[in-house]
């Protein structure tokens, strides 16, 4: 699926190396902001970045699992290069339908990077929910898929789902990136 995502027109891969950190975005544009937010933090961070974006008239979304780095140059060589990701996603919710508007779920393998996470994003951002608990995270977003590239690299990582208004400019977008850059920066 990869592959052909990746040969359709208009959609970007984009690959960065600097440090053993990984941030990557594999659903940019499709999910407002991810890529966005990813990016600034890994040049923050002088971490290294992969994303895929999708362009704005385009909408596929591939399940990260389904990201095989057999059928990217770009991604088998990010994945080579680092050590642990901060894999950055959106989900939905609709202001006032449930609490999903400012709740965000940290996933992934790394259980103890997504407790470090989750400590340093409620101290900044504490009008949001940072969930890391797996039991509580709905299935379908634990981000825990073996093939998924969050888990292929040695230390894994954490699959961070945000919420739409997160993913917007503003002072909390800004005090995300700052947060995870700092984060990164620590590893």
């Amino acid at each position: 699926m990869l592959d052909q995502l990746l040969a359709t027109s208009g959609v970007d891969e984009r690959f960065v190396a600097r440090s053993r950190v990984g941030f990557c975005a594999l659903h940019g544009g499709l999910e407002e902001g991810t890529a966005e937010i990813a990016g600034e933090a890994a040049e923050r961070a002088g971490a290294s970045f992969y994303a895929v974006v999708q362009p704005d008239d385009f909408s596929w979304h591939v399940p990260s699992h389904y990201y095989d780095p057999q059928h990217s140059a770009e991604l088998r060589a990010f994945l080579t290069r680092v050590e642990v990701i901060i894999s950055v996603h959106g989900f939905g919710g609709v202001r006032g339908a449930d609490d999903r508007w400012t709740t965000a779920l940290l996933g992934g393998t790394n259980r103890a990077l997504a407790t470090r996470l989750q400590t340093e994003l409620a101290a900044v951002l504490p009008s949001y929910r940072w969930i890391a608990d797996l039991d509580t995270i709905p299935r379908h977003l634990r981000g825990v898929h073996p093939d998924n590239p969050v888990n292929r690299v040695p230390g894994g990582g954490v699959q961070l789902e945000l919420p739409p208004r997160i993913r917007r400019p503003g002072a909390d977008y800004e005090t995300l990136v700052g947060a995870l850059a700092r984060c990164a920066t620590s590893l």
